[in-house]
């Protein structure tokens, strides 16, 4: 997607009007890492981000997916697909 000066832009939906979770790769003393925030539209109508978020470090992505699929599964959704870059 797009470069920002919050990172690299891979992903975001819409959470209500004002507010937006984006996911981003950034890097820190050479290591690239996932950042996954909250953001929220300022009076100015700028993107912010806000403390809510993770951050996940390269070696643990693929245990952050698992968790993600058990949990979709565990909600009744099916996540398995979004495995083989099938968009939700």
């Amino acid at each position: 997607m797009d470069d920002d000066k919050y990172g690299i832009l891979i992903h975001e939906y819409v959470k209500n009007g004002s507010h937006r979770v984006r996911f981003h790769i950034q890097e820190y003393k050479g290591t690239e890492y996932l950042d996954i925030r909250e953001f929220y539209l300022d009076d100015a109508d700028l993107w912010k981000p806000t403390r809510k978020g993770i951050t996940v470090r390269p070696h643990l992505y693929a245990e952050f997916l698992h968790g993600v699929v058990e949990a979709a599964d565990h909600l009744g959704g099916d996540a398995s697909g979004l495995l083989d870059g099938d968009e939700p």
